[in-house]
């Protein structure tokens, strides 16, 4: 089904207005206006979408279904053969999926997921070949599960999947929101991204974090990562990140590096007291930007296509909801790959994107944060 969801957008619409309260740069405004087309609805809470070299959308849905959108049409039938063993509540389930980088030889995918139950869970990822028909997952195996020793609840996965050029696995990890001060600690993987093998390993080559660190340990003081974006061509990767109450941030991720939470922080509890008077830090990374208020960033993609001028080369970053809004985020990059400023998209639709991707037609594809999910292509209006 191709429905035109939105009314066409002006570039006056799209005008980013910077708070005073983070001081970040406005973007130049695009110069098109845009709109929506759906292309797929009753997914159930999407989260993340991979495409297939043939066009074809997998697509998890957070209450534990692996969907596939097949020219267009959501398939009613699940992919079969996926984790049975999933731990469903508030923010945990099914999360994030992408293709193994040879995927056209072995037709390997990754599904990171919630597992185990309210009293003990932890992020997993499994690996596992498509079947040729794309219905079924064979030979599942489990490759990695965090060492989140205690944790309980519903909240704070990360799980937010990456491959980098040289075949190694990041695996971005939350920090189980009761258990922020373990963040710190390289010890155990609460507020961590961990470097992989494709099997699951820690990665040769991982940073030295002191005695007792954990080897997969890539960077840690993260509070809630959950986009990731890699620009292989500069070896850049961009990690963003739920604060608190304000203090979402945008990072660049260097290995070894401490990213301060919650130690340093721009947000405050949701009740409004303060987790720490400390906004920087000697030996605390500072982010490349901050939202104050929060946006509740999601996915994020890093564009690398042509069919929109000028974005080439920008982040796409979802946001859910937060006083600041439900819309969608450009942010400007350089040559260099920093960052110059950002603009707001489709803020008056109001709808919470909870996954930006790029399709093999070179347009942006998003996945809306509801019950009722649905999938959207970003056209420029004719």
């Amino acid at each position: 089904m191709r429905l035109t969801l939105t009314s066409l957008l002006t570039a006056t619409a799209l005008v980013a207005c910077s708070s005073q309260a983070d001081s970040a740069p406005a973007a130049d405004a695009t110069p098109f206006s845009l709109e929506l087309v759906e292309i797929a609805e009753g997914l159930e809470f999407p989260w993340g979408m991979a495409f297939l070299p043939s066009g074809d959308m997998l697509v998890t849905e957070r209450d534990g279904r692996l969907r596939i959108i097949r020219d267009g049409t959501l398939d009613p039938e699940p992919v079969a053969g996926a984790p049975q063993d999933a731990y469903v509540s508030n923010q945990g389930g099914y999360l994030d999926v992408i293709l193994h980088p040879d995927f056209a030889d072995n037709r390997l995918i990754y599904m990171s997921y919630a597992q185990g139950t309210q009293e003990d869970n932890r992020t997993a990822v499994i690996r596992a070949r498509l079947s040729e028909d794309a219905g079924a997952l064979e030979n599942v195996e489990e490759i990695f599960a965090s060492d989140v020793p205690g944790k309980r609840g519903g909240a704070h996965f990360g799980a937010r999947l990456q491959f980098l050029n040289d075949g190694t696995l990041l695996v971005t990890l939350g920090d189980g929101f009761r258990w922020m001060d373990e963040a710190q600690d390289p010890a155990n993987h609460f507020g961590k991204i961990v470097r992989l093998t494709e099997d699951g390993a820690p990665a040769p080559g991982n940073p030295d974090l002191g005695e007792g660190a954990d080897p997969a340990v890539y960077t840690y003081g993260h509070r809630n990562v959950q986009g990731i974006a890699y620009d292989g061509a500069r070896g850049i990767i961009y990690a963003h990140e739920h604060g608190p109450k304000g203090g979402d941030e945008l990072n660049i991720i260097r290995p070894g590096t401490n990213y301060g939470w919650p130690e340093i922080t721009y947000g405050v509890n949701y009740d409004g007291t303060i987790i720490t008077p400390q906004t920087e830090a000697e030996g605390m990374a500072q982010p490349e930007m901050k939202w104050v208020p929060s946006i509740a960033p999601s996915g994020m993609e890093l564009y690398s296509g042509d069919v929109y001028p000028g974005w080439q080369g920008d982040l796409f970053i979802g946001a859910m909801n937060g006083p600041a809004g439900q819309k969608l985020v450009r942010v400007d990059l350089d040559e260099a790959g920093q960052v110059t400023g950002r603009e707001d998209l489709l803020a008056d639709e109001a709808i919470p994107f909870r996954d930006v991707v790029q399709g093999p037609d070179g347009k942006l594809y998003l996945a809306t944060a509801e019950l009722d999910g649905r999938i959207f292509r970003l056209d420029i209006a004719q």
